[in-house]
């Protein structure tokens, strides 16, 4: 913990990005959250509660909204603490916000070379399916820009290179397999059979060498000549400064706005290349493939997930495990509330063992069937999608426990059953979800310790004798899928959603929901900013997904609450739940507030703040730049200069695809191998 405790913000955006940042900030916000409303509500409902249940015979159960007795003066009283709960994470919602925009802005202004001054290209005419008909495109003889001139620095066509990368991919392997070898003996003396079998791998390796630079030629010779068998609809224009790319990316160049679609490139080594290279035609087909299969998975979880947990009841397992019975029998004469404790645990351990595939089955119907131009782009999906199974699957489970197309079928007939549903049941599942939160803070421990990673360089360093810093870097990086940004701030969203629907009605899930924020933002910390290596950055679209979702989730607490207290009074002019309804207009406000800040691009003014000197340059005039100025464009060059040391390889400084590239050297490449690793992650 003093570890994390002595990283800075600054560290941390240095060392995970601004997407890091944006998670363990998103944390920190929870945080803020639970302890504005927390002792307001913990110290007013939690009496009030236990005196007003006097019939519940079960301890905890005393200080929730259950067993309170209809038309009681508390519900006014609930009605207060929800525009008090509405308000106040508002304010530390929009405050929380203008950090995150600060943040942006300067992450705009730092973003490197190439990716400020490109744009990616899609859907381009046949005609201009070259490196150099795209080049003069905008600057050549009759440029659209400006004719005969250098703004732009480079043009590429995305190849279409099976045959190439299948070549490239096995070159890769072998590099890999000659530099374990080499580590495996660096202290030491080959013996006969080992030198003959390094002997065999390099020669191999220099055939295959051979091979993918014969290739990569046919490759090239087929660009020039505009083959259609090589060339693909998409590609990359990098200018010589900002202004002319600003410029190309608000305006349409084409009649039909389907042809020359110009948007801001990724980061160079997080493209997807595979998907440039097929035509919007076939991605669009592919991409109803995949929304039938998010049906399919979104229908058939439900029922699955009660198949399980059926068979992981306490009763079921004593029933078919005799000694575990006779094992409990035991147990609860010393400890009687053992039986409970476990019931409680067993319901939660199986779902969450469950859904912890689902990440993995999201992932793999992102990266199959949707043409993701980038790995964030993919864990961004990801992040929207199990954020919403998880609403579903998880908070809503008691609704939906009897099958999604029963629930569903019934709410076609009446929608406005959904909320007395949530009313009636989500109130009484609390001891359910105080389970959960607590498997919570044990699976962030779980999570810091890296098994997957650890067991790969045991496997790497002890069985087949690779030497430290190759086992270190083949067990990097982590499981893009289960614990990259989509499915960690997927479930951050749920675990908000959790503790600001029970915030009024179960109070007690404020103290497990403090507890399980603290872990997360000591365990995620550690993870970012010491343990994981950096990841392609977006920006922080995952923070702004994320406030979207809280205002949801605002959404659905105002919701619920007057569904509660429609149901105290059994009827709908009830004056309780028509304030509480009425706060639906503070979100509303919330919601219009976020989407009125722009944080896509700089806006010209911040970008005036450090830049005028290169566009007065580029407008032909001598405007001088101010000091303050200068001192702040030195400034970001000393920390674009530290956040670049000690990375291991400089950032690639054009667009590429890696099997197009030609690098020296026969041992492994290590850039390489780390922008093919980081494609989906």
């Amino acid at each position: 913990p003093s570890l994390v405790w002595a990283t800075t913000p600054d560290d941390e955006v240095q060392a995970a990005g601004l997407d890091g940042w944006s998670l363990l900030e998103f944390y920190r916000l929870n945080i803020q959250i639970l302890w504005t409303i927390g002792p307001p509500i913990v110290c007013m409902l939690c009496p009030l509660h236990f005196v007003a249940n006097t019939s519940t015979p079960d301890f905890l159960s005393r200080f929730d909204i259950g067993s309170i007795p209809d038309k009681s003066a508390l519900y006014w009283v609930h009605a207060g603490f929800v525009w008090f709960v509405v308000l106040a994470v508002s304010f530390c919602v929009l405050v929380a916000h203008r950090r995150f925009l600060s943040r942006r802005f300067r992450w705009l202004h730092r973003i490197p070379q190439p990716q400020a001054t490109t744009i990616m290209v899609e859907n381009i005419p046949e005609a201009l399916r070259s490196d150099l008909a795209l080049k003069d495109y905008f600057s050549g003889k009759d440029g659209l820009f400006v004719r005969n001139s250098q703004i732009v620095e480079d043009a590429y066509i995305v190849r279409k290179t099976s045959e190439l990368r299948s070549k490239w991919e096995r070159l890769q392997e072998l590099r890999k397999a000659v530099s374990l070898a080499k580590s495996r003996h660096r202290d030491g003396a080959l013996s006969p059979g080992e030198q003959e079998n390094l002997d065999a791998l390099v020669e191999a390796l220099q055939a295959q060498d051979s091979e993918v630079a014969t290739e990569r030629l046919k490759v090239e010779n087929a660009v020039v000549e505009r083959d259609p068998e090589v060339c693909s609809s998409s590609g990359f224009v990098t200018f010589s400064s900002v202004l002319w790319q600003r410029l190309a990316l608000k305006e349409d160049f084409r009649a039909d706005k389907s042809e020359f679609i110009v948007s801001m490139p990724p980061d160079p080594s997080d493209v997807v290349y595979d998907n440039l290279m097929v035509d919007s035609m076939g991605s669009h087909t592919w991409e109803w493939v995949g929304w039938l299969c998010l049906l399919g998975l979104f229908i058939g979880w439900s029922p699955i997930v009660v198949f399980i947990s059926s068979w992981t009841t306490l009763s079921a397992i004593e029933e078919y495990v005799p000694l575990a019975s006779e094992l409990l029998r035991v147990a609860s004469g010393i400890l009687p509330v053992l039986p409970s404790l476990l019931e409680g645990v067993l319901a939660t351990a199986a779902l969450r063992l469950f859904l912890a595939f689902l990440p993995a089955i999201l992932f793999q119907i992102i990266t199959s069937f949707f043409s993701v131009k980038a790995g964030v782009v993919a864990q961004f999906r990801l992040s929207r999608w199990y954020f919403s199974f998880l609403l579903i699957f998880v908070l809503l489970v008691t609704t939906l426990g009897r099958s999604l197309v029963v629930t569903a079928v019934a709410l076609a007939r009446d929608p406005t059953r959904i909320i007395d549903l949530l009313a009636v049941w989500l109130p009484r599942t609390s001891h359910y979800y105080f389970n959960y939160m607590i498997m919570g803070w044990l699976t962030l421990v779980w999570e810091m310790t890296r098994f997957a990673n650890l067991t790969v360089y045991i496997s790497l360093a002890v069985l087949q004798s690779s030497g430290p810093a190759e086992a270190k870097h083949f067990s990097e990086p982590e499981n893009a899928a289960s614990y990259g940004m989509g499915s960690r701030m997927g479930l951050a969203s749920l675990m908000s959603a959790i503790t600001l629907v029970f915030c009024t009605c179960s109070p007690l899930m404020l103290v497990f929901s403090l507890v399980y924020f603290s872990i997360g933002k000591v365990a995620y910390g550690y993870l970012l900013v010491h343990a994981e290596s950096k990841k392609p950055d977006s920006g922080g679209r995952f923070w702004v997904e994320a406030m979207r979702q809280i205002c949801f989730i605002l959404a659905l607490f105002v919701l619920l609450m007057t569904g509660v207290l429609l149901a105290g009074f059994n009827t709908f002019w009830s004056g309780p739940a028509l304030v509480t309804l009425s706060a639906l207009f503070a979100v509303y406000m919330l919601w219009s507030k976020i989407h009125s800040y722009e944080w896509e691009t700089l806006p010209l003014e911040e970008l005036m703040k450090v830049r005028p000197a290169a566009f007065a340059r580029e407008l032909g005039t001598s405007e001088p730049v101010p000091r303050a100025v200068s001192a702040r464009l030195s400034a970001l060059a000393e920390e674009g200069k530290a956040a670049g040391s000690g990375l291991g390889s400089p950032p690639p400084t054009h667009y590429r695809q890696p099997e197009c590239e030609v690098h020296s050297g026969s041992d492994w490449d290590e850039r390489q191998e780390n922008r093919g690793n980081r494609q989906l992650g």
